[in-house]
């Protein structure tokens, strides 16, 4: 994922909204295109402010999917200009003068058609999410697996869940048509992600559903492909402009999930890599992760010590009194370079790790 550039407006302790945005969008537009556009307008108050569509997703409680969306929107309405890059992805956004506006008339026609257009554009009509009543839902409680849906999603939770809550947890599966299997993985992946508001996790059960994810192993890939965890190591190597690839997520997944190695370690990894060999080989990072689990490394501390003994082993011994040379020994002492051997140990075991790919 790009990092996003966004160019600011005057520097202000107050966040200045152009009046014609209320007059011409404000009832037309998606509450949370209105959010979001609210908070980029906050952020160019500041300088220059680099951030991630995640960045926004986050504070606001929306998937990366919402922001996006946001974004174009108000992009074909004229309020603000993307910068792309070759794939296509957002990576500058620059505010348009509203001044410089022809015809505002026509601007509000145009934001009446999107608006309704992307309503259509999503597969889940959002007006049609039901409103249970009490007697339907427990009809739906006689049901087995509503009651286990339930029961996992407040352990998950860590809370008993409010009527309102069951009722879009219920409407996951009725509603949305989501099995129930790929509820509890859905549920199971917002919370190992720090988010636990019952509104955020139904929006990402939208995109779920708009994605055609009605299966465990659709829903396993999909979690697999965006997982932050992978998107920060991508970025800590210079890559985060594309998707990882399946062979790059079995790296990542072995490092994180079977070597039990924090994200600080292996971003640690990434960045020696790239400070010896200026390039993101995979399997040169799983050659110093294998190194480090191998002398029982966990912490950045750890690495502090290891990196501590290898220098002591590296340093050449000084005798406080000279020794006389034997005549046996006459000749000119070996010299050896460390680094250079320590080089071609790793290329030994890159190649013993390859094989086993």
């Amino acid at each position: 994922m790009s990092t996003i550039t966004l160019y600011p407006q005057n520097i202000n302790n107050f966040t200045l909204v152009p009046n014609q945005f209320i007059d011409n969008f404000l009832s037309h537009s998606n509450g949370d295109f209105v959010k979001i556009y609210l908070l980029i307008l906050r952020y160019a108050t500041k300088n220059i402010q680099s951030f991630d569509v995640l960045d926004i997703a986050d504070y606001l409680h929306l998937t990366e999917t919402d922001v996006s969306r946001a974004l174009k929107y108000w992009e074909s309405n004229n309020v603000i200009n993307l910068e792309l890059n070759n794939t296509d992805e957002i990576i500058g956004i620059r505010f348009n003068n509203f001044n410089d506006i022809d015809n505002v008339n026509a601007i509000v026609d145009i934001t009446k058609e999107t608006a309704i257009t992307s309503q259509v554009q999503s597969k889940v009509n959002i007006t049609t999410k039901p409103q249970y009543q009490m007697d339907e839902v427990t009809t739906f409680m006689s049901n087995q697996n509503y009651k286990q849906l339930i029961y996992i999603t407040q352990k998950y939770l860590g809370k008993m869940l409010t009527q309102q809550d069951i009722n879009t947890l219920i409407g996951f599966n009725d509603w949305l048509g989501l099995p129930f299997e790929v509820i509890e993985l859905l549920i199971e992946y917002c919370v190992s992600n720090n988010h636990r508001n019952m509104k955020y996790i139904e929006k990402v059960a939208i995109n779920w559903a708009d994605e055609g994810i009605n299966t465990l192993a659709k829903a396993e890939h999909r979690i697999e492909t965006f997982n932050n965890n992978y998107f920060k190591i991508m970025k800590a190597l210079g890559i985060g402009d594309r998707n990882p690839t399946p062979k790059e997520i079995t790296y990542m997944k072995k490092w994180i999930n079977e070597y039990n190695f924090s994200l600080e370690v292996v971003i640690e990894a990434c960045t020696r890599t790239m400070e010896t060999i200026h390039q993101p080989q995979f399997n040169y990072i799983h050659a110093i992760l294998q190194n480090w689990l191998k002398n029982n490394v966990h912490t950045i501390n750890d690495i502090t010590k290891l990196d501590k003994q290898h220098q002591a082993k590296s340093s050449p011994k000084v005798n406080s009194v000279e020794k006389k040379q034997s005549k046996f020994i006459n000749y000119d002492q070996r010299t050896y370079n460390f680094d250079e051997l320590e080089k071609k140990a790793m290329e030994l075991l890159i190649k013993e790790t390859e094989s086993s790919y």
